[in-house]
């Protein structure tokens, strides 16, 4: 099964930052009353190798998990396990839903921060939760010595007859320093092999975002950031992490964005898509600040598509406001947020339906924007509950 078959929030990323001092117990928040019986909710995912899509490489990972909803469970683990056994979480909830935030590594992989949700009583998995493989280390070689023997003696370095003295050391004359053309460097990446951010970016076009995500993520990382294949590989980290999203896969969808925006220039795209995929797993003060960076590069996009970027900077926004409006619990925080996203979704579909040439990802957000502004009224009308 693929991640992208949870429920909308079965799988987010979320910030490292929650789980320093190996998943802390401490919620910060007031526990929550029982609302229903106990019962028994499941979750079981396993890890794969991204890039073949086998077991790890590893022969241990560490599973770091801590319940976040129901607060009153406040649980935390840190366990070892065998990579390709699929693992298990299972506690009995007396809220909607289990929420757990987990945390996987392994020595070979990069770190992955995941959140996986189930209503109360249900079971979901197993998932399968790709992690990327770290780079291999090459040792660069060392500056070989000179070769023993080198040129043949000459009248300077040839040992005197026997019974002649030595002739008395004659001063080199020095010779003209002619300056030579420097050849420029040689591209490390000339010969990497494209097939598949090809094959990604023909998945894309057809919007087969299952298809384009599992081509992606066979892609070559670049040896030189400075290349024209990173430059390439960058752009297309930024369609890898909008297949993602279409997919409601926000776990790939971070690792991909942060990964674009890890290189230099990395425009307004990847700042726009990294900052709603920030917002839409409730790092909402992160991507705030991310789409206000983005707001800044204008000049990064091609001057056809300004207009329908600068109405996604809008719609962006506007995202982060309806996050907020989900987590409220308080039936004055609920109206509130509730308020600010609908003016902000009213201002960005006035905005979006104004551009004459729209992008597909325009259109695609008009179409959940009034979607959105719908599901905040009927909410309201129901008195806040979900």
């Amino acid at each position: 099964m693929r991640l992208h078959e949870m429920r909308r929030y079965d799988l987010l990323l979320i910030p490292a930052a929650i789980f320093l001092g190996g998943c802390s117990g401490e919620s910060g928040a007031a526990p929550q009353r029982p609302t229903h019986a106990p019962e028994v909710s499941q979750i079981t995912f396993q890890a794969v190798d991204a890039g073949t899509g086998a077991a790890l490489i590893d022969r241990r990972m560490t599973v770091r998990y801590l319940v976040r909803t129901p607060i009153t469970l406040d649980t935390t683990a840190v366990e070892r396990v065998a990579p390709e056994d699929p693992y298990r979480i299972a506690h009995p909830v007396s809220s909607d839903s289990l929420v757990v935030e987990v945390r996987l590594e392994a020595p070979s992989y990069h770190r992955i921060d995941t959140v996986f949700a189930v209503g109360r009583g249900a079971s979901s998995g197993p998932f399968t939760v790709r992690m990327a493989r770290r780079l291999a280390r090459v040792a660069s070689a060392g500056a070989r010595p000179p070769a023993e023997g080198g040129r043949p003696p000459t009248a300077a370095t040839r040992p005197p007859p026997k019974g002649q003295a030595a002739p008395a050391p004659t001063a080199a004359r020095p010779q003209p320093s002619v300056p030579r053309p420097s050849a420029p460097p040689p591209d490390p990446d000339a010969r990497t092999d494209r097939t598949a951010l090809r094959a990604g970016d023909r998945a894309f076009r057809k919007r087969d975002w299952a298809g384009a995500t599992t081509a992606y993520e066979r892609m070559p990382q670049p040896r030189s950031r400075s290349s024209s294949y990173a430059r390439a590989y960058q752009q297309a980290l930024v369609r890898n992490g909008i297949s993602h999203m279409k997919l409601g896969e926000w776990g790939g969808a971070l690792t991909a964005l942060e990964d674009a925006v890890s290189f230099g220039s990395p425009g307004l795209s990847a700042y726009l898509y990294l900052g709603m995929a920030q917002c839409a797993v409730g790092r909402i003060d992160d991507g705030r600040a991310t789409l206000e960076r983005a707001a800044g590069l204008p000049s990064s996009v091609a001057t056809s598509e300004r207009p329908s970027a600068a109405a996604l900077l809008l719609y962006g926004r506007a995202g982060c406001s309806y996050r907020e409006f989900e987590l409220a619990t308080k039936a004055m925080d609920i109206v509130r947020t509730g308020g600010k996203a609908v003016k902000e979704y009213r201002a960005f579909i006035q905005r979006g339906e104004a551009v004459r040439a729209r992008t597909p990802q325009l259109n695609d957000a008009l179409v959940d924007a009034r979607s959105k502004v719908e599901s905040i009224r009927n909410r309201i009308r129901r008195g806040g509950g979900r």
